[in-house]
């Protein structure tokens, strides 16, 4: 009998009938014939003889599960759990699954060490309520996941897990009761079967019941399930944050999977490292060499499926844009509206192009001995602006591509970004330091990088973003781009295809923001301050006081929550930093350079964990000598409830001596 789903049915079925003989026979076959056996197929086995009424009673159940269990154990293909990500309910139960095995390691080192209940009385009392502190992981596996799964017709969990579930408990409180009566014999009996129970069940989880809920829940199932988990609570010390499932583009683009398919097959031959030539004949044999916008986009959010990282990605593009180079160059956008963003950026692209080929055409008319310094020094300037381009692609437009699963601009567009930004720099350097050999030598790189982004933007990034962005979004966008500002071209229209004329609206929105001039202030009839204030710690204040206060305060206020969400920022007259209403809701980690992620992730967990309250940084930002403090915002009871950014310019305070008492506003 070799077929192994009919043969471990057999072995249950005679433990089950207590047929000595006959199962000690049948698994000798199945460990000398059998490679391995899949969680799948177990849990198919043991279901269908549970449906069948094979066993008489759940403890006959229980008992034949545990001697199969042992016989099988090293005969299952452990599965990689660990891709699920932080907050997902199966690597929550992981991260408890850790502090389980260690309990049951520190319990053995009690057992065998001489005297312990004695000599570490302490250690047997922490041990036992620890143990004890294990019926959370059970009940949020019995409350939230086994309804799941049930649903899916797999009871087989909530039959034999809850049982044995129970059976931990019930050695637990046991174990408690003796140590806290100081019943040494007792305590020294339950402690070994504890242990092994609580570390064995770490193994069924991990190697049947984990996998077979990763195969048979769907993403909304989990959803769910975490949505539910704050209840119950974990044993782990930090609470896991918030978990949702990752967006994928492909519910937002029309696409065809065979067409992505050999995408990404001519992807992966090229970072394999196959010859250029070869790729773009495959290109022309097997899709016409014809690529849409967002079918390299889509392309280009997988890539990391092929183990290519951002990093890799980052510095083999332009070699890769070779391959299609021909067909996105057809590429067009047509038919904006004026004071739409994207006709915003392809204006300002538009004047960036023009000062390239201004800087190009003075640059062969130079003369090295008689160098127009002043000239660069402003050409320069200009150019700088193309960072105010890059702010209001990473703060108006990312945000909005994210949440709609495409987050490759956020990691690699970004880090470009940086990589032209610091070429700029570098060769303003130069011409400060009047390097002029140098410079003119080699800054067609640079010229070069600024043409290849504006590649990217406008045979992907924009056609892209057209098709996943709605109108809706487009007008948030434009709401924030005038904070931010400009490059190289004027303000452009305000655009809303959906604004009616007020004379349409019953009542002006409240709310609305208006730059107003200051108007002296005149005392009418006293009333209550207080009517509509918020009552804080100390003192009420209305919602609109709260926001002034916010909005007059003289440096950057911004505050991420415990899940690492944006939530607010001040909108101060002159901010040291650029912000835009798109960050609010969006995650800390794409607010930032890809080169400075760690160092904010870092803060963050050093908050969280409580090794650390606060952070300070101070820079010199354009003419400004920048400070930069982070605090840990944490509850009465001490609980972590997120971050305080406070940024301003310090350079008058650097500069401040002696001291000045008197009122001096000459």
């Amino acid at each position: 009998m070799r077929d192994k789903k009919e043969l471990l049915k057999q072995i249950m079925i005679s433990l089950a009938n207590n047929e000595t003989e006959k199962s000690d026979k049948l698994i000798q076959v199945f460990m000398d014939y059998i490679p391995e056996i899949t969680t799948e197929e177990v849990t198919e086995v043991a279901q269908k003889l549970d449906d069948e009424g094979v066993f008489k009673d759940t403890k006959q159940h229980l008992e034949t599960e545990r001697k199969i269990f042992k016989i099988i154990e090293k005969k299952i293909p452990q599965q990689d759990l660990s891709t699920f990500t932080k907050g997902h309910p199966i690597h929550s139960f992981l991260e408890e699954n850790k502090q389980i095995k260690d309990l049951a390691i520190r319990a053995n080192e009690l057992i065998v060490a001489e005297n312990s209940f004695i000599d570490l009385y302490s250690d047997w009392l922490l041990l036992a309520k620890q143990f004890e502190g294990l019926d959370i992981h059970y009940l949020r596996k019995e409350n939230q996941l086994f309804p799941f799964l049930e649903k899916r017709g797999f009871n087989h969990p909530s039959t034999i897990m809850w049982t044995l579930d129970d059976e931990i408990r019930t050695l637990a409180k046991a174990f408690l009761k003796a140590v806290k009566e100081n019943n040494e014999k007792t305590a020294n009996y339950l402690l070994p079967a504890l242990a092994r129970e609580a570390d064995e069940m770490t193994v069924k989880e991990e190697r049947v019941l984990f996998p077979t809920a990763a195969r048979l829940l769907t993403n909304e199932d989990w959803v769910a399930i975490r949505e539910g988990e704050d209840e119950i609570g974990w044993t782990i010390p930090e609470p896991p944050k918030v978990w949702n499932v990752k967006v994928s583009m492909d519910k937002h683009l029309k696409s065809d999977p065979k067409r992505i398919g050999v995408i990404l097959n001519i992807v992966n031959e090229f970072f394999s490292g196959k010859p250029i030539e070869e790729l773009e004949k495959r290109f022309q044999n097997e899709l016409s060499g014809t690529i849409t916008p967002t079918e390299f986009a889509l392309a280009e959010q997988k890539m990391q499926n092929l183990g290519i990282d951002d990093s890799q990605f980052e510095a083999q593009i332009d070699e890769l844009l070779k391959v299609f180079k021909k067909s996105l160059e057809q590429v067009t956008i047509d038919n904006l509206e004026v004071g739409h963003p994207l006709d915003t950026f392809i204006k300002e692209n538009n004047a960036i192009k023009a000062l390239l080929t201004e800087l190009r055409k003075a640059e062969k008319e130079i003369d090295l001995k008689n160098i127009n310094h002043q000239y660069w020094i402003d050409a320069y300037n200009k150019l700088w602006q193309i960072d105010i381009h890059y702010v209001r692609k990473e703060n108006q437009l990312f945000p909005f591509l994210e949440t709609k699963g495409f987050d490759k601009p956020s990691t690699v567009m970004w880090a470009l970004h940086d990589d032209i930004r610091t070429l700029i720099k570098f060769y303003k350097s130069l011409l400060k330091d009047k390097n002029y050999e140098e410079l003119f030598d080699t800054q067609e790189m640079m010229l070069n990088a600024i043409e290849d982004m504006i590649f990217k933007e406008e045979k992907i990034l924009w056609p892209t973003s057209l098709e996943l962005i709605s109108t809706e979004d487009w007008i948030k966008i434009r709401e924030g781009e005038d904070e931010v500002g400009y490059c190289l071209i004027e303000t452009p229209p305000m655009w809303n295809p959906n604004w009616k004329h007020p004379s349409h609206n019953e009542k002006t929105e409240i709310g609305a923001s208006s730059t107003a001039n200051p108007i002296p202030f005149t005392t009418g009839t006293k009333g209550n301050s207080a009517i509509g204030g918020i009552n804080l710690e100390v003192g009420a204040i209305t919602p609109e006081q709260i926001n002034l206060i916010f909005k007059h305060m003289p440096f950057d206020v911004t505050y991420v929550n415990e899940n690492d969400e944006v939530r607010y920022y001040n909108k101060g007259e002159d901010r040291v930093f650029p912000r835009s209403s798109g960050i609010i809701g969006r995650e800390v980690k794409y607010c930032h350079p890809p080169k400075s992620v760690h160092i904010v992730e870092k803060i963050i967990e050093a908050f969280k964990s409580g090794e650390k309250s606060e952070a300070n940084f101070w820079i010199k930002f354009h003419d400004k000598f920048v400070y930069i403090q982070y605090f840990a915002v944490r509850n009465e009871n001490g609980n972590y409830k997120g971050v305080l950014e406070i940024t301003y310019d310090a350079t008058v305070l650097r500069g401040l001596e002696g001291e000045q008492r008197l009122l001096d506003w000459e």
